[in-house]
């Protein structure tokens, strides 16, 4: 049998199946000045629970005015108006302060202005960008919906290899994308993925590459290391101000902080102890490996971890304020009625507090928080058995048996009060 290529970036973080993995270790780049490095404490200054308010909400089964495919997230553009990206049906609802849709922008389909595998959105004054995961592309549009320009990302297929946005941020007039592109050789039995956090420009022109790597791997003998998979920007962001923030280290609280040019501004740090993993989780977690490519009858190696990654997600608020999640706070681990939980520090180096955020009935389990900017987040509620319904294929029968019972997503727009 010949080589499969497979993707797997779409398919739910709990169902997702590794058959090999992007190794992206990365490399720094040389700075002209030793960055700062900030201390902060072990312990938390403060504790504060805010209970989010509710501004509007769309879908679920009282909603039969819109149709919701899988809302994965969205954005908030200079009006108030949120940009909600529906993978699913590949398109862009805008809806208003006031919770009313105004337009969907988008569809599925390989003519202008289209596109297929829709991964996320960004406002870019009158223009909406929409992300395509693979081939990587970037599709603008007009505020009507009409094709407005776009570009693609890693040349063309001839020039080697498959090239995919993992993830993709605009501030201001820059784009900041994770980045891979795949090369296999079937006869070797050997596959060479390089990898990028990259700078760029709205027509997709390079500016600044902050971090990348590239390594060779078997295509025969796959080895599912957990470590070796780990990278810098396994989790990143970027505030308004055009501070990019990355992961110092797997095991240790701590970030990086870069400039739109690559410089190493400073880095925080915190005393702090990983949680340790069950046997049942660290099988999970070598499963969630991304998935690249496998030859027929290869032999699969699993090498987990013992602990999680200290830190499990970044975001910047509007302010320039940092959010971190760390291990012991990832959404399944909380509390019922807990959306959040963030590790805060001010855009000084300041730690503040840790934030609690609630809102009535939230189920962990099933539901999940996006933040927009610091202060409105959504809550996609019912998102975990949505996200199975569209990947039953790869479900087992007892838990397609348990899809039959599932409530419909539901988008909850929430804010911090005053």
């Amino acid at each position: 049998m010949g080589a499969d290529i497979l993707n797997t970036s779409h398919l739910p973080r709990r169902l997702a199946v590794a058959i090999a993995v992007f190794f992206l270790s990365p490399s720094l780049p040389t700075t002209a000045f030793a960055a700062q490095t900030v201390d902060l404490p072990a312990d938390p200054p403060a504790r504060r629970s805010v209970a989010l308010e509710e501004v509007w909400r769309l879908g679920g089964e009282e909603d039969d005015g819109v149709l919701l495919g899988l809302v994965t997230g969205g954005v908030l553009d200079d009006d108030g108006n949120v940009l909600l990206v529906d993978q699913q049906l590949a398109r862009v609802l805008v809806v208003s302060p006031g919770g009313e849709v105004l337009v969907t922008l988008g569809r599925e389909g390989d003519g202008p202005g289209e596109m297929r595998r829709l991964l996320s959105a960004f406002a870019a004054g009158e223009r909406v960008g929409m992300v395509q995961g693979y081939p990587g592309r970037v599709v603008f549009l007009d505020r009507e919906g009409l094709p407005a320009g776009g570009f693609d990302l890693g040349g063309e297929a001839a020039e080697g290899g498959f090239f995919a946005i993992r993830d993709l941020h605009c501030t201001g007039t820059a784009l900041i994308a994770h980045t891979s592109r795949s090369t296999f050789d079937e006869n070797e039995g050997k596959s060479s993925t390089r990898s990028a956090l990259s700078v760029m420009d709205l027509d997709g022109t390079l500016a600044a590459e902050l971090v990348s790597h590239q390594v060779e791997r078997g295509t025969r003998h796959v080895v599912m290391d957990e470590s070796a998979s780990w990278a810098e920007f396994a989790t990143w962001a970027v505030s308004p101000r055009g501070v990019v923030g990355t992961l110092a280290e797997r095991d240790a609280w701590a970030v990086n902080e870069r400039n739109l040019d690559g410089e190493l501004l400073r880095v925080l740090r915190r005393p702090f102890r990983p949680r340790k993993r069950t046997a049942e989780e660290k099988e999970e977690a070598v499963s969630r490996i991304r998935l690249a490519v496998v030859s027929g009858g290869a032999t699969i190696e699993k090498r987990p971890l013992d602990t999680d990654p200290a830190i499990v997600d970044l975001q910047y608020a509007a302010d320039g304020y940092l959010f971190v999640t760390n291990c012991h706070n990832e959404s399944g681990r909380l509390e019922a009625g807990v959306a959040g939980r963030f590790d805060v520090v001010a855009p000084d180096g300041k730690f503040v507090e840790e934030l609690t955020l609630t809102f009535p009935d939230h189920d962990p389990e099933q539901d999940v928080l996006v933040m927009l900017d610091g202060t409105h987040f959504l809550v996609l509620r019912n998102f975990e058995d949505a996200e199975k319904a569209i990947y039953a294929d790869f479900l087992s029968d007892e838990e397609k048996e348990d899809l039959g019972d599932a409530e419909p997503l539901e988008v909850v727009l929430v804010r911090v009060p005053d």
